[in-house]
């Protein structure tokens, strides 16, 4: 089963302004001022410019988890990560700004093998948990998530 990543309007501002904002610069901008290694009108510019958009675009539209054979696939752009659903032991609500295969600033706190953590944003929450939880009767949920 497949759970997109929620999006919410912190990631959506930061994601498309950097895309806006060098599309901007290439569109608009000016010569170059004072001494630059590489310059956005360099090929090597276009070029980094470029790779910068698509990478952006992959996380964007291919940030998402699947449960999938025992396992916990989880794809943000070119990040691949996998847990087996055995090993996870806790699941907690949080919010938070962490750095994470997560387009949302409220995230599940994956705890799993030998005291590591994942965060994730699933869209729908109650439903991922559910899925999991079915592979996994020993799950610990957070109160929070508890309904």
């Amino acid at each position: 089963m497949y759970f997109p990543s929620k999006k919410d309007a912190f990631y959506t501002i930061t994601i498309w302004g950097v895309i806006l904002f060098i599309v901007f610069i290439y569109l608009f901008g000016g010569e170059p001022v004072g001494f630059q290694l590489v310059t956005y009108r360099d090929p090597l510019g276009y070029v980094f410019g470029g790779l910068t958009i698509v990478v952006l675009l992959w996380i964007w539209f291919q940030t998402g988890y699947k449960v999938k054979n025992g396992d916990l696939l989880i794809h943000s752009g070119p990040l691949r990560k996998r847990i087996k659903i055995r090993d996870i032991t806790k699941v907690k609500s949080i919010k938070s700004p962490m750095s994470a295969p997560a387009l949302s600033l409220e995230k599940l706190e994956i705890f799993h093998e030998n005291n590591k953590t994942t965060f994730i944003s699933p869209q729908n929450e109650q439903a991922f948990i559910e899925v999991i939880k079915s592979e996994n009767a020993k799950l610990e949920i957070d109160a929070e998530q508890k309904n």
